[in-house]
């Protein structure tokens, strides 16, 4: 990226973006101190923000949620046996958190340090991250059996709030490693043995693996650097096996190649793989040289043979990723941190 494109979609950044995105241009692109006079104003205006005040004010008194939102619709009904941080899906603690990582938010706030709180509460002494609070408080000494598919995704949201300082969190980090595969990539035993599934899975499953990567790099916890490159060299490698047109999405197949390819940027790792080549083509060509901001051009609507998908969940990953400010704060983000 030249310097020239990058003043001109820094300038349309500092102009245009919404309160959250220029609170992150002024700390991670332009790297100003967080005692700066624009990044403690900008900061205010996250807190001040519209969506901001919308979620917490529905913040339960435990520090959960069970909330619809501009992410996803409201949800139509209480689930009979209540919810958990995780399920339903995408209005629940921890989705809730993963946006509000996105935003800046951190533990350092009371409001979200609750909601750890709450969904560590769910954590069994094994370190397993439980949907079954008839499970807490028995014995579960020894190896639990390998199901990462919704801890990898409380793992991933609570490390996006910068959670994994919290040492209860390490266990649980902890237990995911030792479950990764020698393909770097993470499965259920349940796509194995027939219980998910009735064919038998042998390689890793890239959605359980994109949450479990995502756990490992917004842990930012060196001892995981080895796990995280297997883990970004596995998805790499399924991302190379498919069409080079279809992996232009904002999701695809378990996937979210922007995120992915902001993670190959930001570690330096699988860059030479075909599908980081591939999807730095695609986000060059939404670039606007007229005003240097980038404007999303994958698909609009699902499509249940390619996203294999609900328009629910494509709602959701497309939140806080293709709309014009936050594409091109992901986009600056990426392209600074490419080897020269």
């Amino acid at each position: 990226m030249s310097d020239k494109k990058l003043e001109k979609s820094i300038s349309w950044l500092i102009s245009h973006a919404s309160a959250p995105v220029g609170y992150l241009t002024y700390l991670n692109i332009l790297g100003e101190e967080t005692d700066s006079a624009h990044v403690l104003e900008s900061w205010r205006r996250v807190e001040e923000d519209t969506l901001s005040r919308y979620i917490f004010e529905r913040q339960a008194d435990d520090g959960s949620w069970y909330t619809g939102g501009p992410w996803h619709p409201p949800p139509g009904y209480l689930q009979k046996g209540g919810y958990t941080p995780v399920s339903p899906k995408y209005v629940t603690t921890v989705w809730i958190l993963g946006i509000l990582g996105d935003m800046g938010y951190s533990i350092e706030d009371s409001r979200v340090k609750k909601a750890v709180d709450y969904a560590l509460g769910w954590q069994l002494d094994n370190g397993v991250l439980t949907e079954d609070k008839r499970e807490i408080g028995e014995d579960h000494s020894g190896e639990p059996p390998n199901y990462p598919c919704r801890m990898s995704i409380m793992l991933a949201n609570l490390c996006n709030v910068r959670a994994s300082s919290d040492p209860r969190l390490r266990k649980s980090l902890d237990l995911l490693v030792r479950w990764q595969r020698e393909d770097g990539g993470w499965l259920s035993e349940g796509h194995r043995d027939g219980r998910y599934a009735k064919q038998g899975w042998f390689r890793g499953c890239p959605w359980v693996s994109s949450f479990s990567v995502r756990a490992l790099y917004y842990s930012r916890l060196p001892e995981y650097r080895d796990a995280l490159e297997r883990g970004l060299r596995f998805l790499a490698w399924h991302l190379d096996q498919k069409p080079r047109q279809e992996i232009k999405r904002v999701f695809y197949h378990g996937h979210e190649p922007l995120r992915e390819l902001e993670m190959f940027a930001k570690t330096r790792i699988a860059l030479e793989s075909t599908s980081a080549a591939t999807l730095l083509e695609w986000l060059d060509s939404m670039y606007d040289p007229e005003t240097g901001r980038y404007t999303y051009n994958g698909p609009s609507k699902v499509s249940s043979k390619v996203d294999k998908v609900s328009v629910p969940v494509m709602k959701f990953r497309g939140f806080h990723q293709t709309e014009d400010d936050w594409l091109t704060y992901r986009a600056v983000n990426i392209l600074q941190s490419l080897p020269a």
